[in-house]
């Protein structure tokens, strides 16, 4: 938002559901009469059903991201399709960008319904970053992991904090652990909606459904057997926060995904706030992934890398 108001000024809108309803009425009527005051509108996937007159040029940013795809509440749709057909009303350009395409917009291009332009450098010559995997399987048999860290990746966060760079952390798992388990009959609480695992989110002590919302108090006991035996089962971005609370005590830690984002200017404020370089460490799910660049990153850490290969 802050680059592109350094390009076009006051000429810029934007449009998500975190605003009020007036200000979204606002942004709808100065958009219908065409004002001057919003000429280039950055918005959300429901900003395709703004009243358009003289619409020019279409942006999707990322276009292969799953999140275009609203299927609860409704109104059901893909909002990359919805804005090539608003493209095709309108009769202007489209640009779908993204560094890895989906199947259909490459199947389009084969088809040669997209025209097709590829980047085969780096933004300014930049060279690629060194990419080191870690064998965590070796570092446990080595008893070399503190918390879901290994020791080399603890090394480089002391080097590159020592340097005066910042560190991002992705975990692509909310919460404080995606499954709490009794130890005695193996009873995991199920939300009674979705059939899935409940996730435990520490905070607010609570056992949460990250689909339909459902959410109930963390029991002290099993619901099953009333056993007080009860452990957690992998992490999530809330448990490696805490675990770097206890390895860096003196460095300031942040964490970004749905849970610390609810307030209307809580996203920007994080962003705000690493950029500003007043935080070291930001722990985050894909929310930090999604093309944000931060000039004085020195390392990207990937917790448990392997988990994103068993999701669709």
């Amino acid at each position: 938002m802050s680059r592109l108001q350094r390009y076009f000024g006051d000429k810029i809108g934007v449009y998500h559901s975190k605003y009020s309803v007036n200000e979204r009425v606002e942004v709808w009527n100065n958009v219908l009469h065409n004002s001057q005051k919003m000429k280039v509108i950055l918005g959300v996937r429901s900003a395709v059903f703004l009243p358009f007159s003289d619409l020019g040029l279409i942006i999707v940013d990322e276009e292969h991201d799953a999140s275009f795809r609203q299927i609860d509440p409704a109104p059901r749709f893909q909002a990359r399709d919805t804005a090539t057909i608003l493209a095709k009303l309108h009769q202007c350009q489209l640009l779908l960008g993204s560094a890895t395409p989906s199947i259909e917009s490459l199947h389009n291009v084969a088809n040669q319904k997209y025209g097709y332009v590829s980047l085969n450098q780096r933004y300014a010559s930049f060279q690629p970053p060194e990419i080191v995997l870690v064998d965590m399987k070796d570092k446990l048999r080595r008893k070399r992991i503190k918390g879901h860290f290994s020791d080399d990746l603890i090394q480089e966060i002391e080097q590159t904090l020592s340097k005066g760079k910042q560190v991002l952390l992705f975990q692509n798992r909310r919460g404080y652990a995606p499954v709490i388990q009794c130890k005695s009959c193996g009873t995991i609480p199920q939300c009674p909606n979705c059939d899935v695992s409940l996730t435990y989110h520490q905070g607010r002590n609570q056992l949460r459904c990250h689909y339909c919302g459902y959410a109930i108090a963390k029991s002290e006991i099993c619901i099953a057997c009333s056993s007080t035996d009860l452990i957690t089962k992998g992490v999530g971005t809330e448990q490696i926060a805490q675990e770097l609370l206890s390895l860096f005590p003196k460095i300031t830690i942040d964490r970004m995904d749905q849970d610390t984002t609810q307030g209307k200017y809580g996203f920007q404020k994080i962003l705000s706030d690493f950029e500003q370089q007043q935080t070291q460490i930001l722990v985050g799910t894909q929310m930090i992934t999604k093309g944000l660049d931060f000039s004085n990153v020195g390392l990207v850490g990937v917790i448990n890398a392997d988990m994103l290969n068993t999701r669709p």
